[in-house]
């Protein structure tokens, strides 16, 4: 995804330095104009630099993305932020939870900026990263308590394909990109088990969006967030597409793999969603029961579980 962005800042005219902390990434950007690791088989504009060195990629940026997981999140603020300007807006695009602390990204930021916080925007939705590098039309809610700087991150990524909505709800637009990738994997479980139905996925994902917003509403989130591009939209695109990593991930799992194999298969990196299923239920309003999500957890618990799985999600439909 932040190679995704940083394809829209270069073909917005901007001129825009990747940073990685692996040598083969950064030299294929520079030799190749590609990101094979991470985003193959989609070349990048001429125009993008790249470096291993942090404070080289941000020190005169105006506008910082951060689209890192989230489990190093903290460390690369910690890393960057002394030698980002004062006055430049970061934008976070990472979709989940602290692993060791459950913080959102927007508190993690928080904890460590060496300036001022005010210039955080959240950034979520329905963004597929092989479709925004191909210019394919992408929508996605920006968040901040802060207007000015909601406004300079809208004028700087806003273009002709890629289209920005904005948003008070720091909190909701966050958990509206955590909560989805639980519930994608449910939709994958789905197709893996009934494949070529999307009858009962449909009725999940009506339920699903039911338990979202319990649960973000529960944790000071606004329901109508929940209804919107960083709620129903991003549980759509990630629960439909077939390039999503979490719906692929349950239709592995349902398939019979083990979720060391369904990983490796992803490319090595566990999704998201994993660990925020577990996050999540400790978070959530004690004493609330969430019956979707406790389906998943079990499927990913007991493997022997799964080929039971539709069976206990129609129980559930009324």
């Amino acid at each position: 995804m932040g190679t995704a962005l940083a394809c829209v800042l270069a073909e917005n005219g901007h001129t825009v330095a990747c940073w990685d902390h692996m040598p083969e990434v950064v030299n294929d950007i520079r030799k190749n104009h590609l990101n094979a690791r991470f985003l193959p088989g989609v070349p990048l504009p001429p125009q993008l630099s790249a470096d291993l060195l942090l404070n080289h990629v941000v020190h005169e940026a105006e506008l910082i993305v951060v689209a890192v997981p989230s489990r190093y999140f903290r460390q690369v603020v910690h890393e960057f932020s002394p030698f980002a300007a004062p006055h430049a807006v970061v934008v976070g695009a990472a979709k989940g939870l602290e692993p060791t602390s459950g913080r959102r990204m927007s508190q993690v930021y928080r904890d460590e900026a060496a300036h001022s916080v005010e210039n955080y925007v959240a950034l979520s939705g329905p963004s597929i990263a092989n479709e925004l590098a191909r210019q394919k039309p992408t929508a996605v809610m920006l968040a901040s308590s802060n207007p000015a700087s909601l406004h300079k991150a809208t004028d700087t990524l806003q273009n002709h394909y890629f289209r920005t909505e904005t948003s008070p709800d720091v909190i909701g637009v966050e958990l509206g990109g955590v909560l989805k990738n639980i519930y994608a994997l449910g939709l994958g479980l789905l197709d893996g088990l009934n494949q070529g139905s999307v009858n009962v996925k449909s009725a999940f994902a009506v339920l699903a969006l039911a338990e979202m917003k319990l649960i973000a509403v529960g944790l000071g989130a606004e329901e109508k967030t929940m209804e919107g591009l960083a709620g129903l939209g991003d549980l759509m695109t990630t629960g439909f597409s077939p390039d999503s990593h979490h719906r692929r991930l349950g239709e592995f799992l349902a398939q019979g793999m083990d979720m060391k194999d369904a990983v490796t298969r992803l490319g090595g990196n566990e999704p998201e969603g994993v660990r925020a299923l577990f996050q999540i239920q400790v978070l959530a309003e004690p004493g609330r029961h969430f019956p979707l999500a406790e389906l998943i957890h079990r499927c990913l618990m007991k493997p022997e579980f799964r080929p039971r799985f539709v069976n206990e999600v129609w129980k559930i439909i009324p």
